[in-house]
C-alpha cells in the first residue's frame, strides 16, 4: 500500500473512534412518553375487560331462587300417589301386548289414498304408496316396529304385528 493510503485508512479510523466516544447519551423525548402512556391506556383497557376473570367476585352469601323452578302457590303440597293404588297409565310407557302397540302406531299412520296400478290395489300411508304383502316401519329409528299389510279393499286396510290384526279405515 501506498503510504497515502495508510494516512487515509489511520485517519478514518481516528474519526471513527472519537465519534464513538463523543456521542451524547440518549435521553428519552416526548415520543417515547408518549409510547408509555399508549401502553398504561392499553394496560388499563385489559385489566377492565379480562378483571373480572382473573380475580372473580365470590358468590353472595344468600340463597339465590331458582328461576326454572315454580314454587307451589300457597303452601299447597303436592299430591302423592299411595302405595296401594294402582297408577295411571302414560302414553310414553311400554305397551301391554301386540294389539297396544299396533292400535297405537296404526292410528298415527296418515292414510291418504286407495289406487290401483297395474291391476293390484295399492293405498297411501304417510307418504309412501304400499300394496297386500309390503311392511310398513314405524316407531323410532333405534326402536323399529314393522307393520305387515294383510289385506286391502277399497273400504279399509288390515295390518299385522305379531300375531295381533288391526283394521283401518281408508278415507275416501
Amino acid at each position: 500500500m501506498k503510504p497515502r493510503h495508510l494516512t487515509l485508512l489511520a485517519l478514518a479510523l481516528a474519526l471513527t473512534v472519537t465519534a464513538a466516544f463523543a456521542a451524547p447519551a440518549i435521553v428519552p423525548t416526548g415520543d417515547a412518553k408518549k409510547l408509555a402512556d399508549r401502553y398504561a391506556l392499553t394496560k388499563t383497557r385489559i385489566d377492565t375487560l379480562l378483571g373480572g376473570r382473573m380475580h372473580p367476585k365470590a358468590f353472595p352469601a344468600t340463597v339465590v331462587p331458582n328461576p326454572f323452578y315454580k314454587p307451589l302457590v300457597g303452601g299447597e303440597i303436592p299430591p302423592q300417589v299411595e302405595a296401594g293404588s294402582e297408577p295411571e297409565p302414560q302414553p310414553n310407557a311400554p305397551d301391554l301386548s301386540d294389539i297396544d302397540t299396533l292400535a297405537r302406531y296404526a292410528t298415527g299412520l296418515k292414510l291418504s289414498g286407495y289406487l290401483i296400478l297395474n291391476g293390484e290395489p295399492h293405498f297411501t300411508a304417510n307418504g309412501a304408496v304400499c300394496k297386500v304383502g309390503d311392511v310398513i316401519t314405524v316407531g323410532a329409528k333405534d326402536h323399529p316396529i314393522f307393520l305387515h299389510v294383510m289385506s286391502l279393499t277399497p273400504q279399509e286396510v288390515t295390518l299385522r304385528y305379531n300375531e295381533a290384526t288391526y283394521v283401518l279405515p281408508l278415507r275416501k
